[in-house]
């Protein structure tokens, strides 16, 4: 009997404004350049000094393989509101948080040329607080290569064009936890400041100041 074909992935297309446009499949949005509505969240230590979980995204990734991420990043589908993207902290860093935990900082327009076509995006960035071991985080298996831990502050420095290395922790199941120094390189690239305000925006938040937007 021959395999069923799985269901095209549906993504939300939106206006540059945020009006639902409809629905298209993955492929179809990037090839023809539609906007669509996307969820983002960087998982951020309470206290001062700031500091940050990055993902590593998996090697076989189409875009950015190998590179640092913000904690959890995924297109919402058809139907969903911005904070049911709570689900890709789940498949990939393997953890479960309440929607209600998340704290909205804004929404800011991304777009660039990937290796999936035409990229257009209106990101909806969420900041989560949480002090969590690296260790209790779960990488997805085709998902994710490992959790990175590193200050905000070092990674302003390289956001605003230093080489590096700075300091890092990377935790990979298996190979556990150890010390990584971080270069400009290993980030995936920023697209008009967007590091830089997401971070800064994040210092703010681990001091217990309300983000005021990207």
């Amino acid at each position: 009997m021959a395999e069923l074909e799985a269901e095209p992935e549906l993504l939300a297309v939106v206006s540059p404004t945020g009006v639902p446009l409809g629905a298209g499949p993955r492929t179809d949005v990037h090839r023809d350049g539609y906007w669509h509505a996307v969820f983002h969240c960087l998982v951020v230590r309470p206290g001062l000094p700031a500091r940050v979980v990055l993902q590593r995204r998996h090697r076989a990734k189409p875009t950015f393989p190998g590179l640092l991420d913000l904690s959890a990043t995924g297109h919402l589908l058809a139907g969903e509101s911005p904070s049911d993207g709570v689900r890709e902290l789940r498949e990939e860093i393997g953890i479960d948080v309440d929607p209600e935990a998340l704290h909205p900082v804004g929404v800011r327009l991304l777009a660039d040329d990937t290796a999936e076509g035409r990229n257009r995006e209106r990101v909806h960035l969420f900041f989560l607080a949480d002090d969590r071991p690296l260790e209790a985080f779960v990488p997805g298996e085709r998902e994710v290569h490992s959790v990175v831990e590193a200050a905000v502050g070092d990674l302003l420095a390289l956001a605003g064009g230093a080489t590096g290395p700075i300091p890092g922790v990377e935790y990979r199941p298996g190979d556990g936890a150890g010390p990584i120094e971080i270069r400009a390189a290993d980030l995936v690239d920023a697209i008009d400041g967007y590091w830089t305000v997401a971070l800064v925006m994040a210092e703010r938040f681990a001091a217990g100041h309300h983000p005021i937007g990207v």
